[in-house]
């Protein structure tokens, strides 16, 4: 379990496809914090696991995790049954963005067209309220977050 950042969590909610909304909410009230052990992970490439802190066990259709790590910065991106949930955070600065986007349960290109681009954002806002310069982030397929039942076998 990871414990709670001692200060802000930036939140990303998408009221609308078009307008976002960042929030400043004490880390306390948002139950969320900075993935550090994803700073642990090879840096320049995403890794998928059903939980990366738990080992590299496959992906589900309902549960799997995406970590990024540049070295300076760790992006998660975790799917959940209908959810996907992204935090960020960097090293050096106390704010953790985060933003849940709802897939429901048969998500398709569409769906995972808005997930990839919600993680841009959250990059973004979280590299604009920290006062740092983002790296570059390889894009995410976020297809790969949905194993499909005939994967499971395997």
């Amino acid at each position: 379990m990871r414990g709670l950042v001692p200060a802000f969590a930036l939140v990303l909610t998408p009221a609308a496809l078009q307008a976002q909304e960042i929030v400043e909410v004490p880390a306390s009230q948002a139950n969320v914090a900075r993935p550090d052990d994803l700073f642990n992970l090879p840096p320049g490439e995403w890794h998928m696991a059903k939980v990366l802190s738990g080992g590299s066990e496959q992906c589900v259709s309902d549960q799997c995790e995406a970590g990024f790590n540049s070295g300076d910065l760790v992006v998660s991106v975790e799917h959940a049954k209908d959810f996907v949930r992204i935090i960020a955070g960097f090293k050096g600065c106390e704010r953790t963005a985060y933003s849940e986007v709802e897939v429901g349960s048969k998500p398709g290109k569409p769906t995972f067209g808005r997930v990839s681009k919600q993680v841009e954002r959250v990059v973004k806002g979280l590299a604009k309220t920290c006062k740092m310069t983002a790296p570059t982030v390889p894009k995410l397929e976020v297809a790969s977050l949905f194993a499909r039942q005939a994967d499971r076998t395997h």
